[in-house]
């Protein structure tokens, strides 16, 4: 009821604080927005300064601690981690450069309703190895096999995704939206579909919602309130049956219990052992860049931070896991809330440098060296084309009108679904291999393994299932496998690729979804050529009546 009656409140204020104009339709009363343009320009600038310094001060401690003892305040400061404030020019990574890739092409189609074909276009041109991972990975190759988006997210197709990817690559359709949350959802959807299905992308569209509000915000508030408002609002789009929704509710109660609101390592304890250590609310932890695991982390960091740049920046770096991407979003978020001239106030700096070397990490840019400034007054076209089309609002002089919401945001009407597909990596000790070797830390590799044999060398796996995939690394390095399911043959697989000097990973190399119910054998075998076979994982329909 306390934070009910803070939104109703906080609703009221907005309406009048930001200057909101009405006029009578029908005998309906609608409400517009008016947000300045130039004041926005400045936090669009704010939200990419705020994510590359979130984002290359988590980078450090990214996966360093994944299970106890994880890192807590004191390893924090000046000579330990601590904030990354003068790259000059910014780097881009894997936290900021997808959304650039997504502002270029709508530039590029002048669309700001980017389709599954335009995205598969963009990605081919511009995104590619070595600086790719897990479900993003997993998509591209779906599309230089022609796949496209939102097929590309699919469990049956792309093993990896309920992983971290989307809730790193979309926020920037929030910040596009200012104020219409149903408007950023609407254009973030192919875009968050390009990676993300069911649960990562409740989490993804969490966070894309709190960017929209961002610019409505009530700032009579403090700014802990306004945290709390923003998410409190984009907790009604998550079905109470995902476990995303499980965790948000959670961190939430653990935080407003805690009398010690420094403490927040309790409650990153609490979610590692009620979330990684326990299966709680249909979440099973996989892996340290699971969407879920990092999504309660977030909500950890965004709470206890309570609208303080530094200090949620701070403890996203230190709560562990996936932690640069975390701190990325609400380095974006609160960048966007608080603009460009704050942060410089934030860290008593006045010298940040603007520029951003997409080029770092994404290759054929039309500006491979660009910069905040020129990016955030493109930024201003987009929106300005997505107030007067998508909208239906109207620019006068230096402020957007925009119509309110003619409907709230309530949740997604799906039925509590179980995606039964589920992975065996490479290194799982079912496997028994004869000439094959597992490589550890081979990063773009699923679960950081890939196993590579020779010569006559056998891989075998008996499971419980009624379906199995077998995913493999292809390369110009590659050979022939020939695959064997319960004793019949299915033929030949060539793993020889020539798309790329960096080969394709999560490439699906052969499947057979109509099993008997029971216990199955896998067999894989290298011809005698003495090229490069490999195994990344196997992608299995577990049986319904295994005991397993």
């Amino acid at each position: 009821m306390k934070y009910l009656r803070l939104f109703i409140l906080a609703t009221l204020i907005t309406n009048m604080a930001l200057g909101q104009m009405t006029d009578s339709a029908e005998n309906k009363e609608i409400i517009h927005y008016k947000i300045n343009r130039t004041e926005y320009k400045d936090k669009l600038r704010g939200f990419w300064l705020g994510s590359c310094i979130a984002n290359w001060t988590g980078l450090p401690t990214e996966n360093a601690r994944t299970d106890f003892p994880f890192f807590t305040d004191s390893d924090f400061g000046p000579g330990k981690y601590d904030y990354v404030l003068d790259q000059n020019p910014w780097g881009a990574d894997d936290d900021t450069d997808l959304e650039y890739v997504y502002q270029h092409a709508i530039e590029k189609y002048d669309n700001f309703m980017l389709t599954g074909a335009q995205i598969s276009t963009e990605w081919q041109k511009h995104i590619g190895l070595p600086k790719l991972w897990v479900s993003n990975l997993a998509a591209l190759g779906q599309m230089q096999n022609g796949a496209i988006p939102p097929a590309t997210s699919l469990p049956e197709n792309n093993p990896m995704w309920d992983m971290i990817d989307a809730q790193l690559t979309t926020e920037i359709f929030g910040a596009f939206a200012p104020g219409r949350p149903d408007i950023a959802l609407e254009i973030g959807h192919i875009p968050i579909r390009t990676t993300a299905y069911l649960h990562s992308q409740w989490a993804a569209e969490f966070y894309i919602i709190m960017y929209s509000l961002a610019a409505i915000v009530d700032k009579s508030l403090s700014p802990k309130d306004q945290i709390l408002w923003m998410a409190e609002y984009a907790r009604r789009s998550i079905p109470n049956w995902s476990y995303i929704a499980d965790m948000y509710d959670f961190v939430k109660a653990a935080y407003a219990n805690n009398p010690d609101k420094e403490n927040w390592e309790k409650t990153r304890d609490e979610v590692a052992n009620r979330y990684q250590y326990s299966v709680t609310a249909g979440y099973h932890y996989k892996y340290p860049w699971d969407s879920g695991i990092n999504f309660a982390a977030s909500i950890v960091s965004l709470l206890y931070g309570e609208g303080d740049y530094k200090k949620t920046i701070r403890i996203g770096a230190m709560s562990g896991w996936d932690s640069d991407n975390p701190t990325a979003t609400w380095g974006g978020l609160l960048g966007l809330l608080y603009g460009y001239k704050e942060l410089q106030v934030q860290f008593n700096k006045t010298d940040f440098a603007d520029g951003y070397d997409i080029a770092r990490t994404r290759f054929n840019m039309p500006i491979p060296l660009d910069n905040f400034s020129d990016m955030s007054e493109r930024g201003i076209g987009i929106i300005d084309a997505i107030v007067t089309g998508a909208m239906g609002g109207s620019i006068n002089g230096e402020n957007w009108i925009i119509p309110e919401m003619s409907s709230e945001i309530t949740a997604a009407s799906v039925p509590k679904t179980k995606v039964s597909w589920q992975t065996i990596e490479d290194n799982d000790p079912r496997w028994n291999y004869n000439g094959f070797e597992t490589h550890n830390e081979n990063w773009n590799a699923s679960g950081a393994t890939l196993t590579k044999g020779y010569a006559n060398c056998t891989a075998e796996l008996n499971f419980n299932g009624t379906a199995v995939q077998y995913y493999a690394y292809r390369s110009p390095r590659g050979g022939i496998v020939s695959i064997n399911v319960d004793g019949i043959s299915y033929g030949e697989f060539n793993l020889e690729d020539h798309s790329g000097t960096h080969g394709q990973y999560y490439v699906k190399i052969f499947e057979k979804l109509d099993l008997t119910s029971g216990t199955h054998t896998i067999r894989i075998v290298g011809d005698v050529k003495d090229t490069e076979k490999t195994i990344d994982m196997l992608s299995i329909i577990e049986d319904p009546n295994s005991k397993e």
